[in-house]
């Protein structure tokens, strides 16, 4: 399982960074977007603008940062409504709630095991929620993702 996310999350970052690298922007604004995924992973701040949203046998938001190697993912179904919904541990389960945490600088990877995401506003063009979960590290110990928002283009 843990091979499976592992490889769903490289595959994510791989396609973030040739998104990232290969268009310019055509904002002279400097404006932010209204879109963004941000949490507290062992109660430091991570945040991200303009999560990718990726549509396949799930849909998965996700948020990274090149410079620092962080990335956060999170999985629902594709047919996502409002309400809150359990976190789990069942990356093959195209119907669960799931979430994860990398950090590629420190070789920290976690799948969670247990967590709530609550899902609060689905409309053609935005997905919004909020999400907290915990996970081992893959080193022997616990990563702890709490205080979680985002919103998302909601690709259907």
């Amino acid at each position: 399982m843990r091979t499976f996310k592992k490889a769903t999350i490289l595959f994510t970052l791989v396609a973030f960074s040739a998104i990232f690298f290969g268009c310019s922007s055509d904002s002279s604004s400097g404006s932010s977007s209204n879109f963004y995924l941000k949490c507290k992973v062992n109660g430091t701040w991570v945040e991200f603008a303009d999560p990718i949203v990726i549509n396949s046998l799930s849909k998965s938001i996700t948020g990274n940062d090149a410079d620092t190697g962080k990335v956060v993912t999170l999985f629902t179904p594709l047919n996502v409504a409002n309400g809150t919904f359990t976190i789990t541990d069942e990356p093959s389960n195209v119907n669960s709630y799931n979430g994860s945490y990398s950090d590629f600088n420190e070789d920290v990877y976690t799948d969670n095991e247990t967590g709530t995401m609550v899902i609060t506003e689905v409309t053609a063009d935005v997905i919004k929620g909020t999400f907290s979960f915990t996970g081992d590290d893959g080193n022997g110990g616990t990563i702890t993702v709490t205080e979680g928002s985002f919103r998302a283009e909601n690709i259907e």
